[in-house]
């Protein structure tokens, strides 16, 4: 499995690095039509905020470490390690529920949106914003791998 998760972990990283080259070549097309042939074309816009959001939650969900995300944790860091461990435990049971309960509610919205369409570029909303559904799974996947860990017998790794 470790073989297999590093396999994933690459693929993960290559795709959020291509969202992150296809928001910059969106910039530079807007920055090139705008001023050098000072004739700014619509879709450019629309296509750089589309690939700008993929590359947010694209790496959010799969590219940055939990350990790196903001986090509030002046009272975490002043407490034993096995207080952290249950703060940490009672924290992630309160965001993985949170983030399941909130998968129902953003698969309808989504399905409402499977008969909209982009207003320039004409691709289906349900496209641009499916990531935040990808990123609800995710998120909430690896928070019950790290409760699983936190839970069991070589809980300080997780810490």
């Amino acid at each position: 499995m470790p073989g297999l998760a590093k396999q994933l972990k690459k693929g993960a990283d290559l795709v959020g690095v291509l969202l992150f080259l296809a928001t910059f070549a969106g910039i530079i097309l807007q920055v090139f039509f705008r001023y050098v042939l000072d004739s700014p074309v619509a879709w450019s816009e629309e296509y750089t905020m589309i690939a700008y959001m993929w590359t947010v939650f694209w790496a959010a969900a799969f590219m940055v470490k939990e350990q790196e995300h903001v986090s509030f944790d002046i009272v975490y860091d002043s407490v034993s390690a096995r207080t952290r461990r249950w703060l940490a435990a009672v924290a992630l049971v309160f965001l993985i529920v949170a983030f399941v309960l909130l998968l129902a509610p953003t698969w309808d919205y989504l399905e409402f949106l499977t008969r909209r369409r982009t207003s320039v570029l004409r691709i289906p909303r349900v496209w641009v914003f499916g990531v935040f559904f990808i990123f609800l799974i995710a998120f909430a996947a690896q928070g019950g791998w790290r409760l699983r860990g936190l839970l069991g017998r070589r809980w300080p790794d997780y810490v």
